[in-house]
């Protein structure tokens, strides 16, 4: 495995062993990992519900055959003893760095818990020529992953994620491929970095829309005396910064808070029958 520096990174595990360099140095100049926060497992190998195994196991578990392209469609990437099926699937073809890559939406149904979904991204071409990126987990939902900046410089690939319940926490994955490799960011990282900044008695709320084209975040802000459900102190809209592509960081905060003054519940006007 090889580690890349990151602001909030998780080192991207290697299914092919490989080694990544620095445009200046050699094999010696590869950097090093910083803490992060690891993605909770749902689902692990033996088909059960969060029964011990961790993020490394779920990764060994994720097998691309030479028949990929044919099997996508009726076969998971994630072999588990849990019924597994592919919901989507689809390819990232035109790349200015690296090679395609293709990604899984599957849907797990683990033996004694609740459904889960899944997404694997890989990055490769031709028979066993692949990389695994990611292969995360959440109760809630994934979306595709798309490209939102692909040049010679930075590749960055991002594909929105949701937690269940009434917090709706973000399961989101963000890579940039660089000169290094690829590093994977923490989005509820950054989102907590910002969220520090916030006056007194005031906090984050879950479900925060990205947009990474622009670099920027809207995010709900919850008063201390609010429920798990409702956000009623304002918004916060964060600016983020790419210095290098294997670092970004929260460069401000606008926060524009907002003041409850009445609760209004109201129904649809409805027709009587006769």
């Amino acid at each position: 495995m090889i580690a890349l520096r990151g602001a909030r990174l998780t080192a991207v595990t290697l299914s092919v062993m490989a080694v990544s360099v620095s445009a200046q140095g050699g094999a010696d100049a590869v950097d090093i990992a910083q803490e992060f926060n690891e993605p909770t497992i749902y689902v692990c190998p033996d088909g059960k519900y969060q029964s011990g195994c961790n993020r490394e196991d779920v990764e060994a578990a994720v097998t691309v055959t030479e028949d990929l392209a044919a099997t996508l469609g009726s076969q998971c990437l994630f072999r588990s003893e849990a019924r597994c099926y592919p919901m989507a699937f689809g390819g990232i073809m035109s790349v200015e760095q690296g090679r395609p890559l293709t990604w899984q939406h599957m849907a797990l149904f683990p033996k004694d818990g609740p459904r889960v979904e899944m997404l694997v991204i890989t990055e490769g071409a031709g028979a066993l020529d692949w990389t695994v990126l990611a292969a995360r987990q959440t109760d809630g939902w994934f979306a595709p992953p798309a490209l939102v900046e692909n040049s010679k410089e930075l590749l960055l690939l991002h594909a929105p994620g949701r937690r269940a319940g009434s917090g709706s926490g973000n399961s989101d994955i963000l890579l940039s491929r660089h000169d290094q490799g690829w590093t994977s960011f923490d989005v509820n990282d950054l989102l907590d970095e910002a969220a520090a900044l916030l006056p007194g008695g005031f906090s984050r709320g879950g479900g925060v829309r990205f947009d990474f084209r622009e670099m920027f975040a809207a995010v709900p802000v919850k008063r201390a005396s609010d429920g798990g459900c409702c956000a009623t102190g304002g918004t916060m809209f964060i600016d983020f910064d790419m210095p290098r592509g294997n670092w970004m960081e929260v460069a401000s905060i606008r926060f524009e808070e907002t003041q409850p003054v009445k609760t209004h519940r109201l129904r649809p006007p409805r027709a009587t029958p006769d």
